[in-house]
């Protein structure tokens, strides 16, 4: 299931699928372990799951060492196109509008 990420601000930024950290296009940012902490992809500590929708990190708090970085997920295969369907008489698609 993907868990979204917000901004502390309320933007939308990411999500967490698998474990696995997402921008909004669906880049491989990082990871979140067992201990909910998040790390980038490169393997340095990015902060802590809050309220399981934001990524924070507490300033006053030492931060963990850097891990070593995981092998990064393999890219989803994109959909292709599917054949195209004969118009429905008093039928409009409302995508090609969008």
């Amino acid at each position: 299931m993907k868990v979204p990420i917000y901004k502390w601000s309320g933007n939308y930024w990411g999500f967490i699928y698998n474990n696995r950290v997402f921008n909004k296009d669906a880049k491989y940012k990082g990871w979140v372990d067992d201990e909910n902490r998040a790390w980038n992809s490169d393997g340095k500590y990015i902060g802590e799951i809050v309220s399981e929708n934001y990524i924070l990190r507490r300033n006053s708090k030492m931060q963990p060492m850097d891990k070593i970085p995981k092998i990064p997920p393999i890219p989803p295969i994109p959909k292709i196109d599917r054949i195209g369907k004969i118009n429905k008489m008093g039928w409009t698609d409302v995508l090609d509008k969008l």
